[in-house]
């Protein structure tokens, strides 16, 4: 006599109870998932501009020489608008904040989609360092803001004389 096997496989409740959970758990996940994104928009956000900053004052020192970090308008000259241009970090050996030969940029930083940047430079719309590394006249602070404008995920950095 043959024993009768079991069907395999899964009942259509037991695969809408497995449904069920996992959207439950989906659903409690998101926010938290969500936020660990937008840390990482603003944590990579706030590496890329120290990097920059920190490449043009080692420049400054290593060639003996002034090095302006600012966005480059259509003139190659620095623009106050931070948010849209690239920001590009170049040898200024006139001190004239115009860039003279593409073979003067040191590195250049495209801004992130998903927030921008926004420099107070008192009325200058650059950083500048020279060649002992000091950032003269030319100091101030960055604000990093999300598309969002939520407040809790924007970063400040502050440059000063020394760095």
């Amino acid at each position: 006599m043959e024993t009768a096997k079991s069907p395999a496989g899964f009942t259509l409740v037991e695969l809408l109870v497995v449904i069920v959970l996992v959207a439950v758990m989906a659903h409690f996940a998101m926010p938290s998932l969500t936020k660990v994104i937008d840390n990482s928009y603003r944590s990579t956000a706030a590496s890329d501009m120290i990097s920059l900053i920190n490449i043009a004052r080692n420049t400054a020192v290593m060639e003996r020489s002034t090095v302006t970090v600012c966005p480059l308008d259509e003139t190659k000259s620095c623009s106050h608008n931070w948010s849209a241009r690239p920001i590009t970090v170049f040898r200024d050996p006139e001190a004239d904040r115009v860039l003279q030969k593409d073979s003067d940029v040191i590195r250049t930083l495209n801004t992130q989609e998903k927030g921008k940047w926004k420099a107070n430079t008192s009325s200058r719309p650059y950083f500048r360092f020279f060649a002992t590394g000091i950032a003269n006249y030319a100091i101030g602070n960055m604000t990093w803001c999300p598309n969002d404008n939520d407040t809790s995920n924007a970063i400040h950095i502050i440059i000063n004389m020394g760095g």
